[in-house]
């Protein structure tokens, strides 16, 4: 299916997949009214005898100070083990808590001394300037050295916490100044990359893609694995897509298989001889080339070559090293199929990154996806780019309009204690607002968005607030509005947000805060008169609306001023994520 023009400013973009092994930047020369063209970037340092590789470890070697001496491919090479600890999987360190503790997969420590963003930076800085100055090699131009924005791919299961800290790191790593324009920096979802890559490659798209139609992407990386339902809305004069139910996102990537293949070696050599973690790396080296992508089930035992020595796994251990991932992948795939309305067929499923090129996952996948009558895709082009070069055309496109929410998002409020109107009023006892002097049910869970809640790019999910004051205030003394914003993964949430102590219940959980400035609001205050003593009060009256269905949490303060409605911004303030 043809790109087409673009229709935006010139720009050049840079798309970067970070990914736990491997790490891939794609980038374009928009130009209005031209055909984009996307490129990769490649001949990485110490990558010389590659040529055309895209993709290069995503490592850090650091020296006994603390200081960064290596990157890359260099940073892994044997030579170079002397020179200090290595930093490999770094991203795992990212990953949301319950994903890590559910699927096991272990991030290695980092270097003494050496804080997760620290390695961030100093690996994107890496990234970076090399991409910047093998575009201005290839263009021969200086004009890519300040007119830039960056795309970054990142699993389903990250938020605005994990952007945070990236947008921290990208300030660190010098790649922007520190009061940068939010929008020079942006993230999609490795799904959503992928889809865009997919539809640019996909054999024959259009002769099964109509309005209508419902397909699945499952991307496949390194650590996670991501499955994203789509239906097609529309193919003219632009292709539309919408999410159909919140995607799936497991920690089942092929790491997984490196580090059982890993111990499973050391199990195996325990009784050998002189064995070093060198050996063993090149054991782990020599699987991860020739044997993870081609290995299927019944065939024959494996056996790997180093120097003069065999090492064999029978095709039953090496089975059992993949049954954990793809089981997991598997469970993911008909968990996102299961919410489907019984009047709708998924017809597809594209298979991209790394991890598809695996004959054993393709083979059990399509088991379950023969019981669904789903076709199973795989693409000419190597999937391995598609995250990176699938978020440079998500940039000049943006074909998917609406998003499913992937958790309940809802703040805590107080009510007016009505237990008519709100029969789970009845459970707690009412307190008395000491401003205005009503009857309030305190600590209420109010839902914003629901799980699975299909909602467009455009479209805000507002909330009424208030402030009080016992004085007139002057614009200075209105202060700031700060409220937290709370998600929830239970299927149905809870009527309150806290217990009576004021604790968040244990399927409530804190998402980020939603803090602005409210001088601008002084001429919405209102007059009012306290029910119970009849002494004066001020009140400030305003909405916050908060938009769901973007790629990025954003929020606005909203207002009426002399019969006019005006906005202002809202700083979405997450946890930190270490």
């Amino acid at each position: 299916m043809p790109v087409g023009t673009y229709n935006g400013p010139d720009r050049l973009v840079f798309a970067i997949d970070l990914g736990t092994t491997m790490t891939a930047v794609a980038y374009a020369h928009l130009r209005m009214g031209a055909i984009p063209q996307f490129r990769m970037v490649t001949r990485w340092p110490g990558q010389e005898d590659a040529q055309g590789e895209c993709k290069v470890p995503t490592a850090v070697r650091y020296d006994y100070n603390g200081q960064p001496v290596h990157f890359g491919a260099e940073a892994v090479d044997v030579e170079h083990e002397q020179d200090g600890p290595l930093a490999t999987w770094f991203k795992l360190w990212l990953h949301p808590e319950e994903l890590r503790d559910t699927y096991g997969l272990e991030a290695p420590a980092l270097p003494e001394g050496v804080p997760l963003e620290r390695v961030y930076s100093d690996f994107l800085h890496y990234v970076f300037k090399h991409a910047q100055q093998f575009v201005k090699n290839v263009a021969m131009s200086n004009e890519v050295q300040e007119n830039y924005d960056i795309v970054m791919a990142i699993p389903n299961a990250w938020d605005n916490r994990q952007q945070t800290f990236i947008r921290n790191a990208a300030v660190a790593a010098n790649i922007f100044p520190r009061n940068f324009d939010p929008r020079r920096l942006l993230f999609v979802s490795e799904s959503e990359a992928s889809v865009h890559f997919a539809i640019e490659h996909v054999p024959d798209i259009g002769a099964w893609l109509r309005p209508n139609t419902t397909f699945a992407v499952l991307d496949a990386g390194g650590s996670t694995v991501d499955t994203t339902l789509y239906k097609c809305i529309k193919t003219w004069p632009k292709l539309q897509l919408v999410e159909v139910t919140a995607s799936e996102c497991v920690q089942a990537g092929s790491a997984l298989l490196d580090q059982d293949i890993e111990n499973l070696v050391k199990k195996k050599l325990e009784t050998w001889k002189g064995v070093t973690p060198f050996y063993i790396s090149a054991i782990v080296a020599e699987w991860e080339k020739k044997t993870k992508r081609k290995f299927n089930r019944g065939g024959r035992d494996v056996v790997i070559a180093i120097g003069q020595d065999r090492i064999t796994f029978t095709n039953s251990e090496v089975s059992d090293i993949f049954h954990r991932p793809v089981s997991a992948i598997i469970s993911s795939v008909e968990a996102a199929l299961s919410r489907l309305d019984k009047d709708v067929t998924c017809t597809a499923l594209l298979m991209v990154g790394g991890f598809a090129e695996s004959a054993y996952l393709r083979d059990f996948l399509g088991l379950c996806l023969n019981k669904h009558n789903v076709k199973q895709i795989m693409m000419d082009e190597a999937t391995k780019k598609a995250a990176a070069e699938g978020a440079c055309i998500w940039y000049s496109k943006q074909y998917v309009v609406a998003r499913a929410a992937r958790t309940t998002y809802g703040v805590r409020v107080d009510e007016d204690y009505d237990v008519k109107k709100y029969p789970y009023h009845r459970a707690r006892p009412p307190c008395v607002d000491e401003d205005d002097g009503r009857l309030r049910a305190e600590d209420v869970f109010s839902v914003l968005v629901r799980k699975n809640q299909i909602v467009q790019n455009d479209e805000a999910v507002s909330f009424p607030y208030f402030e009080l004051y016992e004085k007139n205030p002057s614009p200075r003394e209105l202060g700031d509005f700060s409220c937290e914003l709370l998600y929830c993964d239970a299927p149905i949430p809870p009527n309150y947000a806290a217990d009576l102590e004021g604790a968040l219940l244990p399927s409530v959980r804190h998402a980020c805060t939603l803090k602005a400035d409210l001088s601008r609001l002084y001429n919405n205050l209102e007059v009012k008169r306290h029910q119970r003593t009849g002494k004066p009060y001020w009140r400030l009256n305003f909405k916050v609306e908060v938009f769901f269905g973007q790629t990025s949490l954003c929020a606005n303060l909203v207002w009426n001023e002399n019969g006019k409605v005006k906005k202002g911004s809202v700083s979405v303030i997450p946890d930190s994520v270490v």
